[in-house]
């Protein structure tokens, strides 16, 4: 009865939102492999749609609430049922108590591009299928974005920024990548209408925006972190205790920074020694190289050590972000397959092009951490990272846990990965280890910001000082802090994350050891940490 009633649920959401379960930019929603067949169809994100889809799904999560009640259910479907009723939650709390669709351009901006990538880029039968399913969803584009034009009311300043930026970028994707993938065959015509039409529409929704004056950030309190935390991550922690858990890993790993630049030079602050880091090679090789090679070189040490089988790195793809999306992604990131399909590929994307626009200061200093972090952002990204994880949840037998994402695991394991660098022994430089403590400052800086802001522990003026001590410059800290604030409670899941996993490797690697702790970690789903806790338990050694 649960796999059926599950079964029900993600096809549901698949069909109401075919583009956001077939992407993992939407963390509330999960993985759903039912969006699979609809790469013709793009999502409805019309306001009576939006209200009819709540009501569906509190009637899901009542039927699964109902289910819970009964005493004879198995403890691993008991699981499955929590980790339904999280998702739901998750759903619920995004679009009835956010009300995205209400406020944020970048919602209708993502579906509409994200889309038609994968129309284009997902695998398909023929020729044929690719070219409906592009025509389908490029056609789409005006009626979507009209769509927003029609829900969105009062825009905070961060989602204004980036989806102005973003309809730039979405205009030179349309002229350059979809037109061009269509030139010269005998669909030219065909589509350069269809092109000039999602152009205009992007031109009259950017219009729209420029035509409205946004609100301030402050106005949209994160008063949903609360329920987030609770009922989407399922986590007992409150923010006074994430809050307490990153200053004390920011302590610590001060601290560690501290002594491994005096052990570097006790004569130089380790913030120059980390600005002075960088590859013997660094004007050899391309970043897109270094950071092949490296995924190469990550994946068969951690093949020796047993996490990996190396056949899975088969399926990665490392290339530059779309132009779509570099207005909104980070200098790295990943974007899994929907699919365990082979023919079906895992992107880490690397944005470059920013640094060859123009010699500015900021400009280099990115550049240069995207030199001297490529063993840990390349750890991150793909193994024993994201790519790593995404690969055992699609080949999971249980196909709850294998549609469903959880963000306060992902990026916990992710986090985690990179300190599993220096515990394995693959790097032990204290060059190395000072990027590594530097990056956890910065992690413990997000957590503090996210969680305190919106407790009134911190105001902006602190949290631009947190990301200063990390070496940011202050404009780059007031960029970050807007980007922070698009999505509250994601920042807190990469600290708090891997504080919950190390937390349980201290209890249970000793009677588990290291291997069969990755293991039962791994292979249970992105769960909460608590029911993590429980199958550890029950798990003999």
């Amino acid at each position: 009865m649960i796999t059926r009633l599950a079964n029900r649920y993600f096809e549901f959401v698949a069909k109401r939102f075919p583009v956001m379960c077939a992407s993992d930019e939407f963390h509330f929603l999960p993985m759903a492999e039912a969006a699979a067949k609809y790469y013709d169809k793009i999502d409805n994100l019309e306001a009576g749609s939006i209200k009819n889809t709540i009501n569906e799904l509190k009637q899901f999560r009542n039927e699964l609430s109902m289910l819970d009640k009964s005493k004879d259910i198995p403890f691993e479907k008991k699981i499955d049922i929590d980790l339904l009723i999280a998702n739901i939650s998750g759903t619920l709390i995004e679009i009835e108590k956010k009300k995205s669709f209400r406020n944020n351009p970048l919602l209708y901006l993502k579906v509409a591009f994200i889309g038609l990538d994968h129309a284009l880029n997902r695998p398909s039968e023929s020729s044929k299928e690719i070219i409906d399913r592009v025509s389908s969803r490029l056609h789409a584009i005006p009626d979507l974005l009209g769509q927003g034009v029609a829900n969105l009311s009062l825009i905070p300043e961060s989602f204004f920024e980036h989806a102005v930026s973003m309809t730039t970028d979405c205009k030179k994707y349309l002229k350059n990548t979809v037109a061009s993938f269509f030139h010269g065959t005998d669909q030219d015509v065909l589509f350069e209408q269809g092109i000039k039409k999602a152009i205009d529409a992007v031109d009259a929704f950017r219009y729209f925006l420029l035509s409205n004056t946004p609100s301030p950030d402050s106005h949209f309190s994160s008063d949903t972190l609360d329920a987030c935390i609770r009922e989407h991550f399922m986590s007992a922690k409150s923010l006074d205790d994430i809050f307490q858990i990153a200053v004390d890993d920011w302590n610590d790993n001060l601290k560690n920074l501290e002594d491994t630049g005096r052990k570097i030079n006790p004569d130089i602050p380790w913030q120059v020694l980390y600005q002075n880091t960088s590859p013997n090679d660094m004007g050899d090789i391309s970043i897109i190289s270094r950071y092949s090679k490296e995924a190469e070189n990550v994946c068969s040490f951690f093949e020796t050590n047993g996490l990996v089988n190396k056949s899975q790195y088969a399926g990665l793809v490392i290339t530059e972000t779309p132009l779509y999306l570099r207005s909104i992604r980070g200098s790295a990131s990943f974007g899994a397959s929907l699919t365990a399909d082979e023919k079906e590929k895992d992107f880490f994307y690397i944005t470059t092009n920013r640094f060859d626009q123009n010699n500015s200061e900021a400009a280099k200093r990115l550049e240069g951490r995207l030199h001297r972090e490529y063993k840990f952002l390349t750890a991150h990204e793909t193994v024993p990272g994201h790519f790593l994880l995404d690969s055992i949840r699609r080949k999971l037998e249980n196909p709850v846990r294998r549609q469903i994402e959880s963000p306060l695991f992902y990026e916990g394991w992710a986090t985690y990965a990179e300190t599993m660098l220096a515990d394995y022994g693959y790097v032990a430089h204290p060059d190395d280890l000072l990027v590594d403590f530097r990056r956890r400052l910065w992690r413990a800086a997000r957590c503090q910001i996210d969680a305190g802001i919106s407790t009134g522990k911190l105001d902006r003026e602190d949290a631009v000082r947190l990301l200063t001590t990390t070496g940011f410059s202050r404009e780059e800290a007031n960029g970050q802090i807007n980007r922070f604030r698009l999505n509250p409670g994601y920042q807190l899941c990469y600290c708090l994350g891997s504080y919950e996993i190390r937390e349980l490797k201290k209890r249970h690697i000793h009677r588990l050891g290291v291997q069969k702790f990755h293991d039962v970690l791994l292979k249970g789903g992105e769960l909460p940490f608590h029911l993590i806790e429980k199958r550890m338990e029950k798990t003999s050694n």
